[in-house]
């Protein structure tokens, strides 16, 4: 790579990176201002009055700290059911010669092609009519159940590049299919269920039509829909605790992503290349 094309591939990173980087540095420093610091010309200014209360109106009034164990709940559980599920599913569409693999495999991908919204009343009603509003075992079944077609497709067709030899091996020793797929294929594949379970976590983790659809009891409300509530209770009259619940709102998924951070990174890059 010459000097100048490498110049120039820092310099789009750079602008890439400040682009990134700007709303969390400014949601970070409004959490600690009034309006008029936030809506002053000076947006990376820092605050003159650091306004810790801003953080506490959070908690008390937004309830942010519920609302958050209720997006790891939704979304730990969700991710478990969509993995599972999916992991049986790829393992059976990937190592079976069925001749209705190929019409299972098409039913769940195009469930990547029906918009969501289009599913909104008939779901809503046929929750409604079992009495499934406000239960969080619904809404991880939900959640889990509308991730199946990513991470069938991801699983399966990763599955699909490893060598049967294993499977005529793991035979001749006497490995029953379970046993196989959860001790040998499973480990083999696990580039491809890190990815799956990634994206399904923070898609899962920052969802709010089902929350604002199937969700009426506030101590039941995920991030997205508590953020919503308490900013439309409010509007604009006090944009600092607003900012301080976004905040606090930013911090788990970073630190997710700091524990998991290899995951993500070999995950993706693997899935990637194995496609």
């Amino acid at each position: 790579m010459t000097g100048l094309r490498k110049m120039g591939v820092y310099s789009f990173s750079a602008i890439c990176s400040i682009i990134l980087i700007y709303p969390l540095v400014f949601s970070l420093l409004s959490s600690f201002k009034d309006n008029t610091g936030i809506y002053s010309s000076k947006i990376f200014a820092l605050p003159d009055v650091w306004l810790w209360s801003n953080f506490k109106m959070a908690f008390t009034d937004a309830h942010i700290h519920y609302a958050v164990l209720n997006s790891f709940l939704y979304a730990i559980a969700g991710t478990a059911v969509t993995l599972f599920l999916g992991t049986m599913a790829s393992y059976v569409l990937s190592r079976f010669n069925l001749k209705i693999n190929g019409f299972v495999y098409i039913y769940f991908i195009l469930g990547l092609m029906i918009p969501v919204f289009s599913l909104v009343i008939p779901i809503s009603r046929m929750i409604g009519s079992i009495g499934g509003f406000n239960n969080y075992f619904v809404m991880m079944v939900l959640y889990g159940v509308f991730e199946l077609p990513m991470t069938i497709f991801l699983i399966t067709g990763y599955m699909k590049g490893i060598h049967k030899e294993i499977d005529e091996s793991a035979v001749m020793d006497g490995c029953g299919p379970f046993r196989f797929l959860f001790q040998i294929l499973a480990p083999l594949a696990m580039p491809a269920i890190s990815t799956a379970g990634i994206l399904a976590f923070f898609s899962i983790y920052n969802d709010l039509l089902w929350n604002v659809i199937l969700i009426t009891e506030r101590d039941m409300y995920n991030i997205s829909m508590a953020l919503m509530s308490f900013v439309g209770e409010r509007g604009s009259a006090q944009m600092g605790p607003t900012f301080a619940s976004i905040s606090l709102t930013i911090i788990p998924t970073v630190i997710v992503y700091l524990l998991f951070q290899e995951k993500v990174e070999g995950g993706l890059s693997s899935g990637a290349v194995k496609a």
